[in-house]
């Protein structure tokens, strides 16, 4: 049986990761997150960041909204550009959203950020 996560490999760690994506990448906003794109120079498998500000809402919130954006790049990673880091930041609506709301916007935000190319 195959594990179903997201591995360590795949995410972005360092302080210094997360200031280049804001700097050098593109920002496309939604109703529930903010997605950040930039090229990283090698063709590796794209890495994500995902943060979560205390405005979004309470500790237990703010993990629940983290696990949620997990799975929902986990779930297309094999559909990912190679390439790319990728920042994805809460908005405090993330919270009140369903899983498919979220999946939802996840996707066309990757879209318009060339990111995602799903077949269909």
């Amino acid at each position: 049986m195959p594990r179903l996560r997201l591995p360590r490999s795949a995410r972005l760690a360092r302080n210094s990761e997360f200031e280049r994506v804001r700097a050098e990448g593109k920002a496309e906003h939604g109703r529930y997150m903010l997605c950040s794109v930039a090229p990283c120079g090698d063709a590796g498998a794209a890495r994500i960041g995902i943060i979560t500000s205390r405005r979004v809402g309470s500790a237990v919130e703010r993990n629940r909204v983290r696990r949620r954006f997990r799975e929902l790049v986990r779930a297309d990673r094999s559909q990912l550009a190679t390439g790319f880091w990728v920042v994805l930041i809460a908005r405090a609506r993330a919270v009140g959203a369903t899983f498919a709301e979220l999946r939802d916007e996840w996707r066309r935000l990757a879209k318009r950020a060339g990111l995602l190319v799903l077949d269909a």
